[in-house]
Order: C-alpha cells, then sequence, then structure tokens
C-alpha cells in the first residue's frame, strides 16, 4: 500500500485521486496496489507538522466520501506530540471523544496517534488507530506495547530505515502492519527531533505567533556545514523501495504541508520507483535544500547494500562522507 500526503482542500485531493487513477491505468503493477490518503486535523489536539489547510467536519465527510468512490482509504492524522495534559482534564476528555465520534460518523477509516491515551479513546469509538511516527517506535518493545493496543498499524521512527535488523526483528513479532516514511529526510537520530515536534503541537493547535522556527532553520545550517549529513539522513530512493517489499506493509510518502504540484511529482516518482534527476527534489523536510544541493540519484545505485549491513559506528566509518563528495554538489 502507498499512504499519500494531502494539503487538505478539496480541489488537491481530487489532483491526487486523479493521478492515482492515471497511473494505475498506464502502470501494471499498479492496478493491484491499494493506496490511502492522510490529512492532518489540528483541531483542538494539533499535528506535528505545519498545516496548509484546516478542514472542517462537513468538508471532511466530502472528501472521504470521495475518496472511497475511487477505492482509496482516508486517514486523518492528530498526531501531536505535547497536548499540555488538557487531554487527562474532564473537559479535554470530552471534547476528544467527540471528534473521535464525528470522525467515525463520517467514515474516516483511521487516525494516526501518537499519545497512547488518545489510541484507546480513539478504539473505544471504534476507529482504527496508525501510532505515528512521532511516537518513536526504534525498537521491538516499542513495537509490542503499541501492538498489544491491537493498532492498525504503526508508522516506524524514520531513523530506522536503514536498521534492516530491527525493521525484521519487529516485523516477525508483531500482528499489525508497519508503515515506513520513505522520503523524510531529518537528520539521521535528531537530536531536536521532539523539541521540533513540540513545538509544532502546540503552534498548530494553539496558533502560537512563533517569530521563527529555530529548529529547522538549525537542521539547515547543519547541512550545510556538513553535507554528508544529507546522505545519512534515512531517506529510501523509489529504486530502492523494492528492499523493503514484505519487511514493512504501507510505503508512506511525506509531504502533506507542500504545495500540490510538489506531491504530484513525488507520487510519480514512487509509483513508478525511478527518479532520474536531482533526488533532492522528492525529500521532504527541509525541502530548501532542493535550491542549494544537487544529489546526482544514479550516484546512489548500490548504496543500500552497503546501509543494510552497515554497523552503524559512524566514527569508524566514511561510506557517507565518501559518497556526499562523489554524489552531492552545490548549485551556481
Amino acid at each position: 500500500m502507498f499512504s499519500i500526503p494531502h494539503p487538505g482542500n478539496f480541489e488537491s485531493l481530487k489532483v491526487i485521486v486523479d493521478e492515482i487513477n492515471k497511473l494505475r491505468k498506464i502502470n501494471k503493477k499498479l492496478k493491484k496496489e491499494s493506496f490511502e490518503v492522510y490529512v492532518g486535523f489540528p483541531e483542538f489536539v494539533g499535528t506535528g507538522r505545519a498545516t496548509l489547510y484546516k478542514p472542517n467536519f462537513e468538508d471532511l465527510a466530502k472528501q472521504v466520501s470521495y475518496a472511497k468512490r475511487n477505492n482509496i482509504r482516508f486517514e486523518v492524522v492528530i498526531n501531536a506530540s505535547c497536548i499540555g495534559g488538557v487531554h487527562l482534564t474532564p473537559k479535554g476528555i470530552s471534547y476528544i471523544n467527540w471528534i473521535f465520534s464525528q470522525l467515525k460518523n463520517i467514515g474516516v477509516d483511521s487516525v494516526a496517534l501518537s499519545d497512547p491515551y488518545l489510541v484507546d479513546l480513539a478504539k473505544d469509538n471504534g476507529l482504527e488507530v496508525n501510532v505515528s511516527c512521532i511516537a518513536l517506535v526504534d525498537n521491538l518493545d516499542k513495537a509490542i506495547f503499541w501492538d498489544e493496543k491491537e493498532v492498525y498499524a504503526i508508522t516506524l521512527d524514520s531513523s530506522i530505515n536503514r536498521h534492516f535488523d530491527i525493521i525484521q526483528e519487529i516485523k516477525e513479532n508483531v500482528s499489525c502492519k508497519l508503515k515506513i516514511l520513505v522520503n523524510e529526510a531529518c537528520l539521521y537520530k535528531c537530536p531536536m527531533r521532539i523539541q521540533h515536534f513540540n513545538f509544532f503541537s502546540h503552534a498548530n493547535a494553539q496558533n502560537i505567533p512563533a517569530l521563527d522556527d529555530y529548529y529547522y532553520n538549525k537542521c539547515i545550517n547543519l547541512r550545510v556545514k556538513k553535507k554528508e549529513l544529507i546522505i545519512k539522513s534515512p531517506f529510501i530512493r523509489p529504486e530502492d523501495l523494492k528492499y523493503y517489499r514484505g519487511l514493512v506493509d504501507i510505503f508512506k510518502i511525506s509531504g502533506r504541508s507542500h504545495p500540490i504540484g510538489w506531491i504530484k511529482r513525488v507520487i510519480n516518482a514512487y509509483l513508478n520507483e525511478r527518479w532520474e534527476s536531482n533526488l533532492m527534489e522528492l525529500l521532504d523536510c527541509p525541502r530548501e535544500l532542493e535550491h542549494f544541493y544537487y544529489l546526482d540519484n544514479s550516484a546512489l545505485d548500490g548504496a543500500i547494500e552497503y546501509w543494510k549491513s552497515c554497523s552503524k559506528l559512524c566514527s569508524k566509518c566514511n561510506f557517507c562522507k565518501e559518497l556526499a563528495e562523489k554524489a552531492l554538489k552545490v548549485k551556481h
């Protein structure tokens, strides 16, 4: 299955559905493929990403119906990493239950959540749950915790995308589906990840007028200083999806906060499992680096074979640094 980012407005959904249907017709392999779209819903709880458009329940109901008519699942993302404790108050519990009941009534297939208590509330309301990547599931113990809640799927922390041994262990010991982010290009084992998610969670839910996004700017700055950090980012090339088939169930394309033209480009690349240009043009977070760097996708051919068995002891290995010198060029 492919999970497709959706900015939130009906016009964008129609573009996405049309693109999927077009690719289904011209690519025989995709005729048997399943699809879902996911959209942020920052009402009250918030989400872990910036949101371009905030649909209301009436708008959302129309979108869910349209997606289902085209045989596409619909997931709503309410995956704030921090809710400030309001979800454990009587008023908060009542309001969140109301939100979940409304989502169930309009036919939403699943909700993406990161808080275990919200998972319990969602399941009490008859909703299937996808555990968000913001829950930072990066080992078997964490995966079993969520699996025992009988969730529909777990989106693995992208930091383990190239840890095939860990993914394999999780796959062999859980019954739920595994979902993996393919084009998120956050720093490997980012030390600011939870703080950045907390910032977005409160900014979306409470409309905080922040002056700037320190974490995003720092992320870009670090990669300008050390371009090997880009290569170490746990993205998966379109051509390398085949290495994950049978290991994970759902390929999630990141980027719901980006314009629909960018999303169309990325959908085409990953559904066709081929890209012959600057790989930076497909990578989410931080997208701005595509204007600064040219990452030759073909120069990464075969790199995944090394990453599959890599010990990840970076102080003893220069593979990514040497690959960055070969594949990554500054634009002039």
